[in-house]
């Protein structure tokens, strides 16, 4: 802000030259909720930040996406779960170190995401020198349903397996049980595109990385994340894993246990690639779990 002196009146306008207003109305409504007792109005929000209400409603709209806002039925709307979760303080001292190390190896993008019992939210994100990871900004979640947090669930309780089993829709269902049982016995979840898609995902992965996902309009990008999640979650059977053939690869996802050796957390790496022999599949995997087993190291209490 600078000031201008009228007569007697000194007004405040606004500086060009001064930080993004819209980064700030952001900044200042998650800063507002976070410091408010019980939920606010939209109108309260709008009245204590001298804002529109139509600015408000929108920006709250985009936090409540993310997880960063819940709104209350009646009430208004208090900070999130997903919020808290960005500054875990149970994650452990070099974990970005750990995922930049893992997308140079590998030249991929690779991030760490929380397995709730209802989400997967991005905590941490590396790109690739190749090819950023497409669309999966910090904070970014999705609902957990098969065959979201495979990398996990084989650790989880069995009431957790079963309720996302039963989310597996029903062309799925005969590989689900299964999918359990191969990624316990392999420390690692792949998946490649459906049939037929491989041309559609190398588009989708192009244009994400050629705009740049902070450029797109949010209801854009959510579409778009969700074709290509889609297009590229279908997980590779023990058949296709045993096998010599050049195949494409979607993502891996390895888990990484917390300092209670609770299966909390999965590293994923996006290679995002129409073909891979198994010699690079191998390669890929043993990054994976390698950066998967180095962060779970970090989390054991030093003694």
């Amino acid at each position: 802000m600078i000031e201008r002196t009228t007569g007697d009146t000194r007004a405040p306008i606004e500086d060009d030259r001064c930080a993004s207003p819209p980064t700030r109305r952001v900044v200042d409504i998650v800063a507002l909720l976070a410091s408010a007792p019980e939920p606010l109005p939209v109108a309260t929000i709008a009245d204590r930040l001298d804002i529109a209400r139509a600015t408000a409603t929108a920006v709250l709209a985009e936090l409540d996406s993310a997880g960063w806002v819940v709104r209350v039925p009646r009430r208004g709307y208090r900070i999130g779960s997903a919020m808290a979760g960005l500054a875990d303080p149970s994650l452990p001292p070099g974990v970005g170190d750990i995922l930049a190390a893992l997308a140079a190896e590998t030249g991929c993008g690779a991030t760490l995401s929380r397995i709730s019992p209802d989400w997967l939210t991005v905590l941490e994100v590396r790109h690739g020198p190749d090819r950023v990871v497409p669309g999966i900004p910090v904070g970014h979640r999705i609902p957990l349903q098969f065959p979201a947090g495979a990398g996990v669930m084989p650790w989880r309780s069995a009431s957790e397996q079963n309720a996302w089993l039963r989310t597996a829709p029903g062309a799925d269902r005969h590989i689900a049980g299964a999918l359990l049982s191969l990624v316990r016995d392999r420390g690692v979840a792949l998946f490649r595109p459906r049939a037929d898609d491989t041309g559609m995902v190398d588009l989708l992965a192009d244009l994400l990385t050629a705009a740049g996902t902070e450029l797109l309009q949010s209801n854009l990008r959510t579409r778009a994340l969700r074709q290509l999640f889609a297009l590229t979650s279908r997980p590779f059977t023990k058949a296709e894993l045993d096998s010599d053939a050049t195949l494409p690869l979607s993502y891996l996802a390895a888990p990484v246990f917390d300092g209670s050796g609770t299966a909390a957390y999965e590293v994923q790496l996006g290679p995002l690639r129409a073909a891979t022999t198994t010699s690079e599949r191998d390669a890929y995997i043993r990054a994976t779990r390698a950066a998967a087993e180095a962060i779970t190291a970090a989390a054991r209490p030093r003694g």
